[in-house]
């Protein structure tokens, strides 16, 4: 037929994928796949987790590329249209490029999808279980698609997470840059030994910070995650150091990490940080392991499209029927809400920053805020302008919070949007949005973050959070008073510092 296209389509899962080990110009390849009906070529995907050149280090690449040996001719032309897919299965970035193929190059994009949108705006969208969704397109002719080949393949990196209790024996006398060493071994099957080494810095250089390094005597483990804390003599847990790079654009070095607890500020608390002078750290440890597995699962060849769809029917079916199968394949009302959102359908009123407008839909404002509602329905601006400005937040926050209004969920949240969104749940009378933020900020409370957390709840006179805050800080005041962000809350707001000090005198205890 004139008018025939034969279409190829290969889906690629990565899983695991946030725990990409690769610097700028290291590639991930897929197994190659090779169409029936393309002339003995065979191809693979290329995709470059920090990008394939210096300029594009906090982009994805992606390429298509022909094998070194196939079988088919030295030049090869082709369509073809890469993409990575949302998991409501549409496009979450496409690009379609026509290229003549010669044997062992690939064409595509360096600069395909920015890193961000991947892995912290757009993680809930394209990495559903950790697993990043490929696609590859490829046809010769135009036309309408008469026959499909369909090929599926998956690459799984391997990851290994690891807990222990490092103790240090007779830490006081521990000396400048003498280590102090455990080993763990790895239950997997390279039975390779995790060292972790306790040390204290010299304080004429680095005031007597104390370090633990880990080091894995397979090279293929690459630490990517690393959180320690403190077990005090009443057996409390202490976070006193983190460190994740799994979502950075350029992969640092974390095999270092020092405590947030100096040895100074340790000995002074020695009765409680030292029961019988012994220093008690859990380590918690995360290693991408390198690649566990990449293979081509199933392989479909050129089938007429009536039937391609009924074998993708029937691969959702099972005998019999099984209400509870069925059920898990449905999409909740929250995953329908966001679609509408994401879509972008029917949309009639606009959140406008200064750079950028966000189309939304007023039903969907209104039940979820009040005062937006009140904009909306009485005789104001946004009501008439079906437009309501928001240009002192930021466009990431705007979009995190639209996706919350309408999914009922926070994603990839960190402190700084925390701070951002619990503000914006204050500000437009959601309440919900401002308990899962406090939440948030109160389980990742820290020494260098309680002056933040402690204006923020005193400027929206938000008392729960402020009782809190003022017993994490009475609790950990030597450390909190020295800080320098407690200095600068002296300076910036000196009576909300003067009110804490006597609180700290009276010997308050709790939110009284």
């Amino acid at each position: 037929m004139a008018n025939e296209r034969k279409e190829y389509t290969f889906l690629w899962f990565i899983e695991n994928y946030s725990y990409c080990w690769h610097d700028n110009g290291e590639k991930l390849v897929s197994p190659d796949f090779t169409p029936h009906g393309l002339e003995g070529t065979s191809w693979n995907l290329r995709l470059y987790p920090r990008g394939n050149t210096e300029e594009s280090k906090s982009k994805i690449s992606l390429f298509l590329a022909r094998s070194q040996h196939d079988a088919g001719p030295e030049k090869f032309p082709l369509k073809y249209e890469l993409s990575v897919i949302a998991v409501d299965g549409s496009p979450f970035k496409s690009t379609e490029e026509e290229y003549t193929f010669a044997k062992g190059l690939g064409y595509g994009d360096s600069d395909f999808l920015c890193m961000d949108e991947v892995l912290l705006r757009g993680k809930s969208e394209c990495l559903p279980q950790g697993t990043l969704n490929v696609r590859c397109r490829m046809w010769l002719s135009e036309g309408s698609i008469q026959k499909a080949g369909k090929y599926t393949a998956r690459t799984r990196i391997g990851i290994e997470k690891i807990s222990f209790l490092h103790k240090v024996e007779n830490f006081s006398a521990l000396k400048p840059n003498e280590k102090n060493t455990v080993r763990i071994q790895s239950h997997s099957k390279t039975r390779c030994v995790i060292s972790s080494s306790l040390y204290f810095t010299d304080s004429s250089c680095c005031e007597d910070k104390v370090m633990v390094e880990i080091v894995c005597s397979d090279s293929k483990y690459i630490l990517r995650k690393q959180k320690l804390s403190l077990l005090n003599g009443s057996e409390d847990v202490i976070e006193c150091g983190e460190a994740d790079i799994r979502f950075d654009a350029i992969k640092t070095d974390i095999q270092k990490l020092p405590l947030s607890l100096t040895r100074e500020i340790i000995l002074d608390r020695k009765s409680e940080y030292l029961p019988n002078d012994e220093l008690s750290l859990i380590c918690e440890c995360a290693f991408s392991t390198g690649i566990e597995f990449a293979k081509i699962e199933e392989t479909q060849h050129e089938l007429p499209v009536a039937v391609f769809k009924q074998i993708c029917k029937n691969a959702r079916n099972k005998e019999g029927y099984n209400a509870a199968e069925k059920l898990s394949g449905c999409t909740s009302a929250s995953e329908d809400m966001k679609a509408i959102y994401v879509n972008q359908c029917l949309t009639d009123v606009v959140l406008k920053t200064e750079s950028k407008t966000f189309p939304a839909h007023k039903i969907v404002l209104c039940a979820r805020s009040s005062v937006f509602k009140a904009m909306l329905t009485n005789d104001m601006k946004e009501k008439n302008t079906d437009c309501i400005q928001v240009d002192d937040l930021e466009d990431d926050t705007v979009q995190q919070l639209l996706l919350f209004l309408y999914s009922d969920k926070l994603e990839g949240l960190q402190w700084e949007s925390a701070i951002k969104l619990y503000y914006v749940g204050d500000r437009y009378a959601i309440e919900k949005l401002k308990v899962l933020c406090s939440s948030f900020l109160v389980d990742n409370l820290g020494i260098s973050s309680a002056s933040e957390l402690l204006l923020l709840a005193d400027t929206h006179s938000d008392s729960d959070l402020k009782n809190f805050v003022d017993d994490f800080v009475l609790k950990h005041k030597e450390q909190i008073i020295d800080s320098d962000e407690w200095k600068n809350l002296e300076k910036t707001h000196p009576q909300l510092a003067m009110r804490t000090m006597y609180l700290m005198v009276k010997g308050k205890t709790g939110g009284k």
